[in-house]
């Protein structure tokens, strides 16, 4: 690839999983909420083709959702 190739896959990328983590933040409580972002996150990494750089951010961002749920859960006494 050109670097201006580079430069776009890598735009693309991070528009990708920063429109994924925006429309799916703040996390949810039910499984069904979880069921529909696991939906979500496979259907984008597929719009996405092979991009390891796509499916690495959209993994992270799935890890930092797991993590506010968490951090949530705690901070209104529902999770020890």
């Amino acid at each position: 690839m050109t670097p201006e190739e580079y430069a776009k896959m890598h735009q693309i990328s991070f528009r990708k999983a920063f429109d994924f983590l925006n429309s799916h933040f703040p996390p949810g409580d039910g499984m069904d909420w979880w069921k529909q972002a696991g939906e979500d996150i496979v259907k984008v990494s597929a719009d996405g083709g092979d991009n390891k750089l796509l499916i690495g951010l959209l993994t992270g961002v799935f890890d930092y959702l797991e993590l506010e749920w968490k951090r949530r859960r705690i901070a209104n006494g529902t999770d020890n």
